[in-house]
């Protein structure tokens, strides 16, 4: 026989309350196109201490390392790179063409 297990979901955001969390935010958040994949290296013991913690949490790698980076700008100032190098070719794979 299989236990029954009763599950408590939390409800999605609206995108009225994203908007309104992104409005509180002292800094602006620049948004220029699709997001960007990142890979990195990590150490081995602060991955398994993101992963321990979102499983416990129930947050996703992505959450955790989004909201560490949010907090880790909320008190820097940061200036913009010069037009020469923000406007350099991109190294690396081209993207993928999805007007198919």
């Amino acid at each position: 026989m299989a236990k029954e297990r009763k599950f408590e979901f939390a409800p999605l955001p609206l995108v009225a309350d994203v908007a309104e969390e992104l409005e509180t935010n002292e800094q602006p958040i620049e948004v220029d196109g699709p997001p960007t994949k990142v890979t990195f290296d990590c150490d081995y013991v602060l991955m398994e201490n993101m992963k321990d913690y979102g499983y416990w949490e129930g947050l996703t790698q992505k959450d955790i390392i989004l909201e560490s980076l949010k907090l880790y700008f909320q008190d820097k100032e940061i200036r913009p790179r010069p037009d020469k190098i923000r406007n350099r070719t991109k190294v690396g794979r081209k993207p993928k063409n999805y007007s198919e």
